[in-house]
């Protein structure tokens, strides 16, 4: 059997249709355990609406029910195959490099604001700018992956708009790396502002997964908002890149996390 407006069904609306169905089928809760082999207070609790089934047990519920609809209508559980499982780990293995050569980075970029003059030479300051480029490009297409696993179209236009911005970013700050002190300063808060807001989209857009993926998405989203909210106001922007780093290491449990499940 067919049924194709069952798109977004959750609990309790999950053990309402099953309750549905088994009465369609004319089965009683102590028939339909005897199809399915499964505890029957565990059926009792599902059509209660009291838990949400994992998809297994789902799946072999309805296979009892002669009944063919789409699983993941049903559960919050995906199916991550084994080409996103090593998108996923290479994601977060990135992640850790972008995270380490991000200090160096702001040692080299905190210099020059403050002494107005590089630290490093113009080839190192630019291998450094590089590397963080492709590692924050290729760590957030972790973020990426979430999105199209979970059909999130917002979280999947803001990670690429975060990538694009940020790559642009790295670019223009070496071509600044003998500019005067003010344009440096300039372009400096010029950054804040536009990384602050779209850091506080990304995370308003990780809090809508939050019934998908815990806590764990929702304190991620917290931190990002905060961080960005901090950053915009320019005046805080010490503070949020303090918050910075705890939420750059959620950033990366989140994808090590779902590369495991």
């Amino acid at each position: 059997m067919k049924n194709k407006n069952l798109l977004t069904m959750k609990q309790p609306a999950l053990g309402k249709k099953i309750l549905e169905l088994r009465k369609q089928k004319g089965l009683t809760q102590e028939e339909l355990v005897e199809k399915c082999n499964i505890n029957v207070r565990t059926i009792q609790r599902i059509e209660a609406g009291e838990t949400t089934p994992r998809s297994f047990t789902i799946k072999t519920i309805l296979k009892a029910l002669d009944t063919d609809i789409d699983v993941n209508n049903f559960t919050n559980e995906i199916e991550i195959t084994d080409q996103d499982r090593k998108g996923l780990n290479l994601a977060w293995i990135f992640g850790i490099i972008y995270f380490v050569i991000g200090f160096i980075e702001t040692i080299a970029d905190v210099y020059q604001f403050t002494q107005d003059v590089s630290i490093f030479n113009k080839i190192i300051y630019t291998t450094i700018k590089v590397i963080s480029s492709v590692a924050f490009v290729l760590f957030f297409t972790g973020f990426l992956k979430i999105a199209k696993l979970y059909g999130h179209k917002l979280l999947e236009i803001v990670v690429y708009v975060f990538m694009s911005a940020y790559v642009i970013v790295e670019l223009y700050d070496i071509f600044l790396i003998n500019s005067s002190n003010e344009i440096i300063i300039i372009s400096g808060i010029a950054q804040l502002i536009i990384f602050g807001a779209i850091q506080i989209i990304f995370g308003l857009s990780l809090l809508q997964l939050k019934d998908k993926l815990g806590t764990l998405i929702q304190v991620n989203g917290v931190l990002e908002i905060t961080t960005g909210a901090c950053l915009a106001t320019v005046i805080l922007a010490t503070l949020g890149a303090f918050i910075l780093i705890p939420t750059v290491i959620v950033e990366i449990i989140v994808i090590y996390k779902l590369a495991r499940k």
